[in-house]
């Protein structure tokens, strides 16, 4: 779906990308990660051609992106920024139509459009469409900011730090329901961030970037298995390596299940769609070796065991 060739970008006599290569597949989830001005966001922005690229070629669907009108470019491309990027004046519908307006969709079906993705965002339309963006709290705003990229149903959706200014608990919600979404829509994404468990959480691939150039790019289980250098290794946690890796998997896959369910547990217990990180944390908070494990309905379905956990050679 999109594919960079020798890309560079120069700013005068600094070179701020240099000579990268990505293919990034159509419905993958690709994270650019790395610390601050290593190029991640520069080589997301020239995919749009909101910054023009130096040398080097990059293709949208096979097509070569200097080809293509820029702003019918933007067009095919959502593009989320942690600001928003809202008109303020407009009122929520209103933003969300606008590249289907753009587009020359009927009336009818930019409302239509409109609904859905507000449902799909959870912001209930009654509610929300006739509200103007100071009248939206953060996250709030953040979601329509999501809603506006998905409007004109692109296949590309680009994230620039969509979720850096939020509070950890509403950066969570929405890191929740970019996964829940993206399993329904199946968008190919690329996501810039600096946060590795972010990054982590949501990536089927991570590319590392340092100093302008690709580092290492593999999927998170790989990159944590096997880190490049002592660069990757860093910006991966250290010795936090086995808690970020333990954070990748559920604690259904190494639970014990009982042949059927039973009545909620007293003692400590554990959801079978936690992480098994969140479930060796509860192990040490309760000062315990075992932790029942329990459905959506609080019935417990199974036993998860401190040894499963030490002795299971993917975390």
């Amino acid at each position: 779906m999109i594919e960079l060739n020798n890309v560079s970008k120069t700013f005068g006599s600094i070179r701020a990308v240099d000579s990268i290569s990505l293919t990034v597949q159509p419905g993958e989830l690709c994270v650019l990660v790395g610390t601050s001005g290593c190029g991640k966001s520069t080589s997301l922005r020239m995919i749009n051609r909101l910054i023009e690229h130096s040398a080097g070629s990059i293709r949208i669907d096979g097509e070569d992106i200097d080809r293509i009108d820029p702003q019918q470019l933007r067009r095919r491309i959502g593009y989320v920024i942690q600001s928003t990027g809202l008109f303020p004046h407009w009122t929520v519908a209103r933003n969300i139509a606008v590249v289907p307006s753009l587009l020359g969709w009927p009336a009818a079906r930019v409302q239509a459009r409109v609904d859905e993705l507000l449902h799909l965002l959870g912001l209930e339309p009654a509610e929300f469409a006739g509200k103007y963006p100071s009248q939206l709290s953060g996250g709030q705003a953040q979601r329509v900011g999501v809603a506006r990229a998905l409007a004109g149903d692109p296949d590309i959706l680009l994230m620039d730090e969509p979720f850096g200014a939020l509070d950890p608990i509403t950066r969570d919600s929405l890191q929740n329901e970019l996964l829940r979404i993206q399993q329904q829509v199946a968008k190919t994404i690329v996501f810039v961030t600096h946060d590795m468990d972010e990054a982590l959480k949501l990536a089927t691939r991570i590319v590392v970037m340092d100093k302008g150039r690709i580092v290492q790019q593999d999927s998170p289980q790989a990159l944590l298995a096997k880190p490049a250098n002592a660069f990757v290794e860093t910006l991966l946690g250290g010795q936090e390596r086995g808690l970020k890796q333990a954070g990748l998997l559920q604690v259904s896959s190494l639970m014990q299940r009982l042949p059927k369910a039973l009545p909620a547990p007293v003692g400590a217990s554990v959801d079978a769609a936690a992480s098994l990180r969140q479930a060796l944390s509860v192990m040490l908070w309760h000062r315990c070796k075992r932790l029942a494990v329990v459905d959506g309905d609080g019935l417990q379905i199974g036993v998860l065991h401190l040894g499963a956990l030490l002795e299971d050679d993917q975390c």
